[in-house]
């Protein structure tokens, strides 16, 4: 009797949480940890993460992605710093269970964060990056003043088999962010020296090329049913002192209609994400200005709107906490559908 209570207990405490959830990457002074939340902030249930001793150190400053059914979720983590002067981190891919249990490292992903599942569930897209400022061979090339630049990679999830899909070159910066949904294309945002701006560009998967959406933004990423875009554009008309103001844009997915839904001066937003129903968008806000009291200089709010632009609301903002990375839990019966106003 008492061994089917455990098991009870077990399996009770293991069960993911039904129902719409978000993912996202939470920090204050004691705790760095990926959680899930309902939609509107409550249910927080530890997915990874925890104290400033635990391993793998969560990479904040990159995007999550869930399985297609919803049942993992990947995400960029640090476990060591290399030695030498560059003091590079040593990054990698992780995968964990929707109810926190199951952490386990993606083989074939050394280098790499920003993870992207794709829609068959079979392959991760990635970003891996080069940042020495010391002579080094990337692509095997030798760039003898050093060199910054990051490119998107596959990695087979069965097979451990990677392929690269943006070239190598110094200055330029790829990032992958979403795929559509017949797997096709991978949204991405491509950072030149040479451009004024970043812009989103679509890569085609079976290496042919890519092209650009609009001349400007970044964090594209498909609707569910791929027919939009959502993504971040830096604004002029806000500008003050120098700071760089964004909003929230959504476009057809091919570059057409343009529609903002967004207007916060002095105010920055970050990494959009569409409800499995594509009716909202739950993405993060912070103040362009810094602030000494909060973490890593930012009070952070978690912020959800409907894909028309109407019923802007807060999500969840807590004093001291720093929220970043939201990824809409996909699957049968997580649509959160419209807000009300």
């Amino acid at each position: 009797m008492l061994a089917a209570m455990l098991l009870a207990a077990s399996v009770a405490i293991a069960a993911a949480p039904a129902g719409p959830r978000l993912a996202v990457l939470k920090a204050n002074s004691q705790t760095f940890e990926l959680v899930s939340v309902k939609p509107d902030g409550s249910g927080g249930l530890r997915l990874a993460g925890g104290g400033r001793n635990s391993r793998p150190v969560l990479d904040f400053f990159a995007p999550l992605s869930w399985s297609p059914d919803g049942a993992r979720i990947a995400f960029g983590g640090v476990v060591g710093i290399k030695e030498g002067d560059d003091h590079e981190p040593i990054r990698k891919i992780f995968t964990v269970a929707a109810d926190g249990s199951d952490l386990r490292p993606v083989g074939g992903t050394n280098g790499a964060t920003g993870p992207v599942w794709s829609p068959d569930g079979r392959t991760l897209a990635f970003t891996r990056s080069v940042d020495r400022e010391t002579p080094t061979t990337v692509g095997g090339k030798l760039w003898p003043e050093g060199f910054d630049g990051s490119s998107i990679w596959t990695v087979d999830l069965t097979t451990g088999a990677q392929r690269q899909l943006t070239p190598w070159r110094d200055d330029v910066q790829y990032s992958a962010s979403s795929f559509s949904p017949d797997g096709s294309t991978l949204l991405a945002t491509h950072e030149d020296d040479l451009l004024r701006e970043a812009e989103p560009v679509a890569v085609n998967i079976d290496g042919s090329g890519s092209r650009r959406l609009l001349d400007d933004g970044f964090s594209p990423v498909y609707s569910p049913d791929g027919s939009r875009v959502a993504l971040i554009r830096n604004v002029d008309e806000h500008r003050k002192g120098g700071s760089e103001d964004t909003d929230l844009y959504v476009v057809n997915a091919d570059g057409s209609g343009v529609h903002r839904l967004t207007r916060t001066p002095e105010l920055i937003e970050f990494f959009p994400s569409w409800d499995p129903s594509g009716q909202r968008l739950a993405y993060v806000r912070l103040p362009a200005n810094r602030s000494e009291d909060a973490p890593f200089g930012f009070r952070t709010a978690l912020v959800q709107i409907n894909a028309d632009g109407s019923c802007p609301a807060k999500a969840v903002s807590v004093p001291r906490t720093y929220y970043f990375a939201p990824a809409w839990q996909p699957g049968p019966g997580r649509e959160a559908g419209r807000i009300e106003c």
